[in-house]
């Protein structure tokens, strides 16, 4: 897409530009900051017409809109080839001065075609403005009813909704609300909040006990004032008395009056505006009359913005058992629902792969319709990977729904929405993965004075509110935090093939349908099967895909080596964790733009990967390796000092050398902020210093199966004086993991950060009196203990002082642990609000009642007394705690994270 080009492009002349004037890669500055002028101005042009307002001239829009991503796209491969063709020239000979010239002229004629792009613009920005402000009421009418779900008539039985509709009905009628209250009816595109809402709606008994029952549809493109006429239209103004030239402010006069001391229920259905909440108060009365107003709308920042104090009901999706049910009463119309056992297990699946989405599963069920009931072609259907495939030309209500979502994304959402679909259906996205992946593209630039992990962790945020993304976990603390999350497979199937449209990204699946004409303009390949990376003809249509930024490997894991062919030297992201390789691939080394690097290797990672000047992210992961011992750490290349714009180092098993020289004051690492998978021995207060922005560390020790004694001595290394506490005042987040068989008994425990606000222990067997050393700090939120992090029967801990143990804690998680008995004074835990112990098998009490009220509890797997004991509890105090408790073990780790 052209925006994701011209900020891409943007990013790369600006760090061009940031470059030393000793640098090697000599460009032509002046020329550079007239381009990055040009781009800034189709940005806001592109900016401008998104949302767009009106399909009459989109045609042509997306035509310019090519014609900029082909020029942005040509000019940054010049410029980016010229780069890396320096960087692997080193002759400094008269025929590099021939190739600058050239370029220099190249790059000239680029910049007139890029300024005649904006001259034309410039020329029509008139017209462009005044297009913001033409808002066609026909239009806006019909992209409101886009989304609305026909089951067959308003009395048609809904199916899986019945525990909102309830609680809706009951709201509407019920007396406990004396004053006007609003209802907000929320949830996804096509998933039944207007089929709900209509349904309590026209019931008679609702209509009998309101005076007035008014129902307006108000969409993307809302205005008040057409709002307000529709309201009078239905309140039966006489037309004579509203004038065209009406004001806004006398028509809410006139409604307000109109509707004082009346009883009314007002639906205002597809609400995209939040602030509505606000203007409705100018001509919705307030009064003590059991009013209601209902608002349905896509947005969950309703409830971000109102919180724990308003009313909403949250449409879910329907379970396996409603959706085969929805689809059966469809497909089998004429025969009461009624099918054969074979077709039934068939259409089960089916079914379920429309993921609780009620107009995908109409969609479906019209599909099946037109089909033969036989096994042959429902399976054919079962067989695919997604049951329905969703384009934008597709017109129908379901592609028109998510559709319509879409398109009202700003661009720069567009962006981050497009780019995760290049996960594989059902994928589990990381917060912190994607935004690293989003960084090194190049394709986000920072919004509202944020840099760029806190934009697209804020565009992620968004994604959520507006209903198109799923949130799956979330981190054990913030509320709108998120960890995990997910694509509903309608938006990621519409998303690929817009994206497959824009040569955004291209999907290797299948040999040879991986590899179509028209694959050489791609800019990223996604490999959902990384065996096809193996063939040698998959290496020859590579080659032409010369200039790809991105190769992303998300198939299943290979237990064999593959041979991995990069023909791709503008290469700024390779994530290749899932792959295999014989030995750490070399050719990386020469991918002088490469700035996100994920590879399982089993060979040493070489002293030559100081070249990679500009890498930002470096994951290594061994896929075999033998352990000797803690005291004979296997060592980073002390190279790694020279990568200093490296943010995140994940390497498994491996420690940092001492910086060598010492009195050599280049190495060090002053943009690295976190570290995981190192060993103990990286915590030396020599390498700490040469890291002094550090906020994360993770640790991770691993032993042989009798080698107890190793563990002991790497986690005595760690905890020796006070190298860890003296490096760093700001310090975020501290994990130790130590894997043996046999437990470990480690008396010494760190010296952490006094201001460290998350720890996270497991398998280091540390004594339980040992835990004041935590407790005492000040500044703590979370802590995770897992696996014996702690050991022994009593927990017990008394106060020495007048400041309270735990002072700061929000969130604990105890998993896998051998206590017994867990003694809490009443001055402990001020301030906690989440507790989850799992699998504590032989703890028989929690000290309950001397946790705040407002505790939120989740129990698994613990033992009959504990169960018990929290049940009758929750009997007699239901009123001030949020428990939750799990009688069977289910194996879904997510880490102390709460789940939606």
């Amino acid at each position: 897409m052209a925006f994701a080009a011209v900020v891409s492009l943007k990013q790369t002349i600006e760090r061009i530009l940031l470059l030393p004037p000793r640098s090697k890669i000599l460009l032509p500055n002046s020329e550079m900051k007239l381009i990055s002028d040009e781009l800034s101005y189709l940005q806001s042009f592109l900016e401008a017409i998104s949302p767009p307002q009106s399909s009459s001239s989109s045609k042509s829009v997306e035509a310019f809109e090519r014609q900029i991503k082909d020029v942005v796209h040509k000019l940054e491969d010049l410029i980016d080839f010229h780069v890396s063709d320096q960087f692997l020239s080193s002759s400094g000979s008269a025929a590099d001065d021939g190739l600058t010239f050239v370029f220099s002229q190249q790059l000239l004629e680029f910049r007139q075609e890029v300024s005649s792009f904006t001259k034309i613009l410039k020329t029509k920005e008139e017209c462009h403005i005044n297009r913001q402000s033409q808002r066609q009421s026909d239009s806006s009418a019909s992209e409101t009813t886009l989304s609305r779900i026909d089951y067959g008539g308003k009395k048609k039985k809904i199916v899986g909704l019945g525990k909102e509709l309830r609680e809706l009905s009951h709201w509407v009628l019920s007396d406990t609300y004396g004053r006007c209250s609003t209802m907000l009816v929320v949830g996804m595109a096509g998933i039944g909040k207007t089929i709900v809402v209509k349904q309590v709606y026209d019931d008679p008994e609702v209509k009998v006990h309101f005076d007035r029952c008014l129902y307006v549809t108000l969409g993307p493109h809302y205005q008040l004032k057409e709002t307000l006429l529709l309201l009078l239209d239905q309140l039966k103004v006489d037309n004579e008395d509203l004038r065209e030239d009406s004001s806004e402010d006398s028509l809410s006069k006139l409604v307000y009056q109109i509707l004082l001391g009346k009883r009314y229920l007002v639906v205002l259905d597809d609400v995209w505006n939040t602030h509505i909440r606000e203007e409705i108060k100018h001509y919705l009365p307030d009064e003590v009359n059991q009013s209601r107003i209902i608002i349905t709308s896509r947005m969950r920042d309703f409830i971000e913005r109102d919180g724990i104090y308003g009313l909403f009901i949250e449409i879910p999706f329907l379970n396996d058992v409603e959706s085969w049910n929805l689809l059966r009463d469809l497909v089998f119309t004429t025969t009461g629902g009624s099918c054969s056992p074979q077709l039934e297990k068939i259409g089960k699946e089916i079914a379920k792969k429309c993921e609780g989405l009620p107009l995908a599963i109409i969609e479906v069920g019209k599909l099946l319709r037109k089909k033969e009931k036989t096994v042959e072609e429902w399976q054919f259907i079962a067989d695919k990977e997604d049951p329905l495939t969703i384009k934008s030309d597709d017109n129908t209500p379901l592609s028109n729904a998510l559709l319509l979502s879409y398109t009202m994304l700003p661009q720069y959402l567009k962006v981050y929405f497009l780019y995760m679909s290049v996960f594989p259906k059902g994928y589990e996205i990381s917060r912190s993965k994607l935004t690293k992946l989003l960084v090194a593209e190049g394709i986000l630039e920072p919004q509202k004075s944020k840099n760029l992990e806190e934009t697209a962790d804020e565009c992620l945020n968004e994604l959520i509110s507006h209903s198109v993304v799923m949130k799956k976990k979330q981190r054990s603390r913030g509320k709108r935090t998120t960890k995990t999350c997910k694509l509903h497979f309608t938006f990621r199937n519409l998303c690929v093939n817009e994206a497959k449209s824009e040569n955004f990204f291209h999907v290797i699946n299948k040999y040879p349908d991986s590899f179509p004409e028209g694959i050489d303009s791609q800019r990223r390949l996604c490999a959902h099967n990384n065996i096809v990376l193996g063939f040698e003809q998959a290496h020859i249509w590579m080659e032409s895909v010369s200039g790809a930024r991105s190769l992303l490997c998300y198939g299943p894991k290979q237990q064999y080596p593959i041979r991995l062919y990069l023909p791709f030297r503008l290469l700024k992201v390779l994530d290749a964790v899932s792959m295999r390789f014989y030995e750490f691939p070399h050719q990386v080394v020469e991918l002088f733009h490469l700035r996100y690097l994920a590879v399982t290797s089993n060979g040493e990672i070489p002293a030559s990967i100081s070249r990679l000047s500009n890498l930002e992210i470096l994951i290594i992961h061994w896929h075999h390796r033998v352990i000797k011992s803690s005291n004979s750490p296997v060592y980073l290349p002390v190279e790694i000092w020279k990568l200093h714009k490296l943010k995140h180092l994940v390497c498994m098993g491996f420690d940092l050398p001492d910086p060598s020289p010492a009195n050599d004051d280049s190495l060090i690492l002053e943009k690295l902020l976190t570290i995981s998978g190192v060993g103990a021995h990286s915590c030396t207060k020599r390498v700490l210093t040469r890291i002094p922005n550090l906020t994360k560390l993770g640790i991770r020790i691993e032993t042989k199966d009798d080698d107890e004694t190793a563990a002991v001595e790497a986690l005595s290394f760690l905890g020796g004086g006070d190298r860890f506490a003296s490096v760093y005042e700001e310090f975020e987040s501290f994990k130790c993991v130590v894997i043996n068989p046999r437990l470990v008994r480690c008396r010494v425990i760190p010296n952490f950060p006094a201001n460290i606000s998350k720890i996270s222990l497991s398998g280091c067997g540390f004594p339980w009196e040992n835990m004041r050393v935590i407790a005492e700090l000040p500044n703590l939120r979370v802590l995770k203990l897992r696996w014996c992090a702690f050991s022994g029967p009593v927990w017990e801990m008394r106060r020495k002082n007048r400041y309270a143990l735990f002072n700061g804690l929000e969130f604990l998680l105890m998993e896998d642990l051998d206590i017994e008995q867990w003694r809490v004074e009443s001055e402990q835990f001020p301030n906690m609000n989440r507790l989850i112990i799992r699998h504590c098998y032989k703890l028989t009490a929690i000290p309950i009642f001397q946790f705040q009220y407002s505790l939120k509890m989740e129990v698994d797997g613990c033992s009959p007394l504990v169960t018990q004991q929290l049940i009758s509890e929750k009997k007699l105090h239901w009123a001030y705690f949020d428990l939750r408790i799990k009688f069977s073990v289910d194996g879904d780790d997510d880490d102390g994270d709460e789940k939606p």
